[in-house]
């Protein structure tokens, strides 16, 4: 639970409180607060999401999970066997990969296609990490070891807000996607998260390590 408002006593929420700043500012009384004077910082009191590794304090922040989730031990041997199937069927095509030249028909199957982007992205849940950076004035994530798309860096001289955003797949998946505005009015996705308390923690914290007060962002999505 985050520190009452030694004034007013009233709970202090996350959006309150800029760390890199060592300051709060109450919403119900509007007073300003010194978190230095506080023997603990409410940033402290708040637990990030099951399997998250948190790094640093201030401005200087590391977020980082790992991509593997139940789902990846299902995801697995079925990859192994859609490819199996078409390795079989490779092997007979080529003759027992004595004539190789024949496979080359094979990249006109979209199945193959299918073949190698699920065996690919299987292995990449399994291995991959994103990892979410707040310092030195810039705001990266970065997605590996091996390679993906959604490697971002940002100056945080140009940035004034984050925010989240929810979005619905054709087939009703839902995702949440940590936005940035520009001072140029600008949005420019961060960083893609699968539940809405991720998005948020990620969110908050970035703001808190770049000192950046949380103010409403028109299409943002606010927690019910």
């Amino acid at each position: 639970m985050n520190d009452p408002c030694p004034r007013c006593g009233a709970s202090l929420p996350l959006s309150a409180i800029a760390t890199a700043l060592d300051l709060a500012r109450c919403p119900a009384c509007d007073e300003v607060i010194d978190l230095r004077s506080k023997a603990t910082s409410p940033v402290l009191a708040v637990p990030p999401p099951e399997g998250w590794v948190v790094e640093g304090r201030g401005s200087d922040l590391t977020v980082r999970w790992r991509w593997a989730r139940l789902q990846t031990l299902f995801l697995l041997p079925f990859a192994v066997f859609w490819n199996g199937i078409l390795l079989t069927a490779a092997a007979g095509l080529s003759e027992g990969f004595t004539h190789p030249e024949k496979l080359l028909f094979g990249l006109l199957v979209p199945h193959v296609w299918v073949g190698v982007g699920l065996a690919y992205y299987s292995v990449a849940t399994l291995f991959n990490t994103t990892t979410v950076s707040a310092r030195f004035g810039r705001v990266t994530v970065k997605v590996g070891p091996l390679p993906w798309r959604g490697n971002r860096e940002l100056d945080a001289k140009d940035l004034t807000q984050l925010f989240v955003v929810e979005r619905r797949g054709n087939r009703g998946a839902v995702s949440f996607d940590v936005c940035a505005l520009t001072r140029d009015g600008r949005r420019q996705q961060l960083v893609t998260v699968p539940q809405p308390d991720q998005a948020t923690f990620i969110e908050r914290r970035v703001e808190q390590a770049l000192g950046v007060v949380d103010r409403p962002v028109e299409g943002e999505y606010r927690s019910r």
